[in-house]
């Protein structure tokens, strides 16, 4: 099973080993990590380190979904612990960590109901691929973007791709999918770029020219227009693939929709980024 890295392991303990070791027994417990082969006198930082790699082997040599799920339960209790300033300073590592992984990590901060001055954390932890969630209903992080964006037409055709994915209807699937990312272009460079709307069909094509520079060099700057060779290419490929072996019953097998699932939604979370509110 492919599982947290040693990269993030290693970040989630310098962010816990500056807790009192009550609170790390307690999260460990929280996020069922806790096991015999803990010794209790040792430091915390060894604590926290046979913890969580004796569950990261359990999860890729026994292929233990138990064990891959209480990693990431621990990074989101982790998180949402009440954690000094400095420990605070290196969730931002934790989450570039996460998203290595595949991972996208989401803090809701809210004020305290009790005291206005103190701040409340509700993390969850999105995989990107879609395939990756577990029920069809969990929220991805494209999904959680899209909704924050109030993108409701390409949520809306994303989930039903996710649907008629784990329906194995492939062809449903794929059209669906390549309706998602025609709103989510539109619906971008309306926003950035000034693109009018005329209200007409299949306008992707045509939008989705005002978000890269044909001929542009690059480096790409957060929130202007794609240069070609930086980005640009790449969704303007990645248009021109989601038109082809689309919503024709025969024509896409499930290794297929499931790599065009992979590349399509990482395409829509990079332009998201690259395009932020």
């Amino acid at each position: 099973m492919q599982t947290l890295s040693t990269r993030t392991l290693a970040r989630m303990i310098k962010i816990g080993k500056g807790l009192g070791q009550s609170d790390i027994f307690d999260l460990l417990m929280e996020a069922n990590l806790w096991s015999r082969g803990i010794d209790k006198d040792d430091y915390r930082q060894e604590i926290l380190r046979t913890a969580l790699n004796d569950a990261r082997d359990r999860a890729v040599e026994e292929d233990d979904a138990k064990a891959h799920q209480a990693l990431l339960d621990f990074a989101r209790v982790l998180v949402e612990f009440d954690l000094r300033d400095h420990q605070r300073s290196l969730v931002g590592d934790l989450a570039e960590a996460l998203r290595s992984d595949g991972y996208e990590l989401v803090d809701q901060v809210a004020e305290d109901d009790f005291d206005p001055f103190e701040f409340r954390h509700k993390v969850k932890i999105l995989p990107f691929d879609a395939s990756q969630a577990p029920l069809p209903e969990e929220m991805t992080a494209l999904e959680h973007e899209l909704s924050v964006r109030g993108y409701a037409q390409a949520l809306g055709h994303y989930q039903a791709a996710r649907k008629h994915f784990s329906e194995q209807d492939h062809a449903s699937s794929n059209g669906q999918l390549r309706t998602a990312f025609e709103d989510l272009i539109v619906n971008l460079a309306i926003d950035h770029t000034g693109y009018q709307d005329l209200g007409r069909a299949n306008q992707g094509g045509i939008a989705i020219k005002n978000l890269y520079v044909q001929g542009g060099p690059g480096p790409a700057v957060t929130g202007k227009p794609l240069p070609h060779k930086d980005g640009g290419t790449m969704i303007q490929g990645l248009w021109d693939i989601s038109h082809l072996r689309g919503s024709h019953p025969g024509l896409s097998d499930a290794q297929e929709a499931r790599t065009r699932m992979q590349l399509l939604t990482g395409a829509m979370l990079f332009l998201l980024w690259h395009f932020p509110v």
